[in-house]
């Protein structure tokens, strides 16, 4: 069974909006004529890598969005993949695919751009002993089985070869000439262009790969921007690479980045040595009565959802579907918004956010609505709460999330009389990879690409009858067979309905109690504008914030 990382797993509740701004001048006049425009940005997440095929984090996504270019991009507002290094991307049959890349592009050390960078970067991903947060994204390749092997990670997540790969390569994609690469599919998938745009899908160099620890610290990229320094967990910054040939790059020539936990860059951007953030909890409704901060306020409605997954895999009553349903009617959802995190999120009654992404719609969960009467009478039916016992929610060290799931826990326990433990652990996402959980845990999910199955395939799809995918131990085959008809379907808008189709299955299932979505919000200073948010993280656009300091 494969460890399957999840992509937005270390994102935190709907403050990824603090995660990125433009630059204030604190320290010197960057304003004048042949000064440095320097954008001043926070990050939020702890980001232990800048490796494309093991980023997987909001804050990790928004650095490597302008170090590196990928073969598609999306439009900030729409969400429509358009290519960038790639000139065409094309299938007769949906499996067998012909990627067509511009020429000229290099990487910042002058190696060229070409079909063997894709394919050393893919493959290195796709090999399991290398441990990377996005090799699951290369599952429907050709030869991605006999790559895997048996691997065991620790607390310290250090990879044991238990049983070698019987391959270091994907089979199913080839170098055809520096300029072309055809990528074959284990099946039809008329969504394979979209995926594209995704961080783990982009380039690396050769001496990347020579030296993957150092360009873990270091990138080699072939963006707009060069990291020049990092000094983890305090600090990074980077300059803009003068070589650069392609079109989307912003007016300004330095980012300095600072670290920090949490929501604590707030007073940081009060000082005026950010650009842009998001306040905490208990400062969010002073931020939102000031004229002077409103007016330099930017919302969106977001694409992460907040969710409760259970432990299926320890049996009863978590796979009791009454019992499920129980816990979600008994949240009063807006309640706890409006008291943790008011403006931040808006209830979840869909297990793919709605208008988001192609195939969103409203209302697909029923039993998302608050009725304490009928949680009650769902809990009788399910057999009722071990007496005596309390139920352990599980979630990662964040203050915000944890003022959040002590107000879920709450309203269990006074709507259902269960009482609960808050379990915040620092080695959470390594626990639930290995499933040691034994109670309910906490879940966030936002897309990598613009397209209702990766809500529903990544958190939920398998293909193993017997032990279900891997952090819930969920499957269902009416779901996957409405995953697979999607997948064969002849074009993405018949695609979009199978999978609204599968989304429907799974309501019927009900694995997870969708809570809420994000709504993404940023106040920015006086020395940016075009401030805009991106559709899947919340984070700024950095490629589009313009700087007027």
């Amino acid at each position: 069974m494969k460890a399957r990382s999840l992509a937005a797993a270390a994102a935190a509740l709907t403050l990824l909006v603090a995660g990125c701004g433009g630059g204030g001048n604190p320290g010197g006049d960057t304003s004048s004529a042949g000064g440095d425009k320097t954008v001043r940005l926070a990050l939020t997440q702890d980001v232990e890598t800048l490796l494309p095929m093991d980023s997987n984090v909001g804050d990790n996504i928004g650095v490597l969005e302008v170090v590196y270019d990928g073969l598609v991009r999306y439009d900030a507002q729409s969400t429509k993949p358009y290519n960038y290094i790639a000139e065409d991307v094309s299938s007769t049959d949906k499996t067998t695919w012909t990627i067509k890349l511009k020429p000229d592009f290099t990487f910042q050390n002058g190696e060229p751009v070409d079909a063997a960078s894709f394919a050393r970067a893919w493959n290195y991903a796709a090999y399991g002993p290398n441990g990377m947060a996005n090799n699951y994204f290369f599952e429907r390749f050709v030869g991605y089985d006999e790559m895997q092997g048996v691997t065991e990670e620790d607390d310290d997540g250090k990879i044991t070869v238990q049983e070698e790969p019987k391959a270091k390569e994907l089979s199913g994609l080839k170098v055809v000439d520096p300029t072309t690469l055809t990528v074959e599919l284990t099946g039809p998938f008329v969504g394979f262009p979209t995926m594209l745009g995704y961080t783990g899908f982009f380039p690396i160099a050769q001496a990347c790969l020579d030296d993957i620890e150092g360009c873990a610290k270091k990138p080699i990229g072939n963006g707009p921007f060069q990291i020049d320094q990092w000094e983890q967990g305090v600090r990074m910054s980077a300059s803009k690479w003068a070589d650069y040939k392609g079109s989307e790059t912003p007016n300004y020539n330095k980012i300095e980045w600072t670290e920090y936990k949490g929501s604590s860059s707030w007073p940081d951007f009060q000082a005026g040595d950010l650009d842009t953030g998001a306040p905490p909890p208990s400062e969010w409704q002073s931020a939102n009565n000031d004229p002077d901060l409103t007016s330099r306020k930017v919302v969106r409605p977001g694409a992460a959802l907040t969710y409760i997954g259970f432990p299926l895999y320890k049996g009863a009553p978590y796979t009791n579907i009454e019992f499920r349903k129980a816990i979600s009617m008994a949240i009063d959802r807006q309640a706890i918004i409006d008291q943790v995190l008011p403006g931040q999120e808006v209830p979840a009654d869909s297990w793919v956010v709605p208008n988001g992404v192609p195939g969103g719609v409203a209302g697909t969960c029923a039993d998302c609505k608050f009725d304490p009467t009928a949680a009650k009478a769902a809990l009788a039916k399910a057999g009722g709460w071990p007496k005596g016992q309390k139920l352990k929610i599980s979630l990662g060290q964040d203050d915000a999330n944890e003022q959040y799931f002590q107000a879920i826990g709450n309203q269990i326990k006074l709507n259902l009389g269960i009482d609960y433990e808050l379990d915040p652990a620092p080695d959470f996402f390594a626990r639930r990879a290995a499933r040691k959980f034994d109670g309910a845990f906490r879940n966030n999910w936002f897309p990598d690409y613009p397209l209702n199955e990766n809500y529903l395939v990544g958190p939920y799809a398998s293909g193993d009858a017997k032990n279900g995918n891997d952090t819930l131990g969920f499957y269902s085959k009416a779901f996957e067979d409405k995953l697979a008809e999607g997948d064969k379907a002849p074009d993405l808008d018949t695609a979009v309905t199978k999978y609204q189709e599968a989304e429907q299955e799974l309501a019927k299932e009900f694995p997870t109690v969708p809570i809420s979505f994000s709504q993404s919000v940023a106040f920015y200073s006086e020395n940016v504008d075009n401030v805009v948010l991106d559709p899947f993280s919340g984070s700024t656009k950095l490629r589009l914030l313009n700087y007027v300091g």
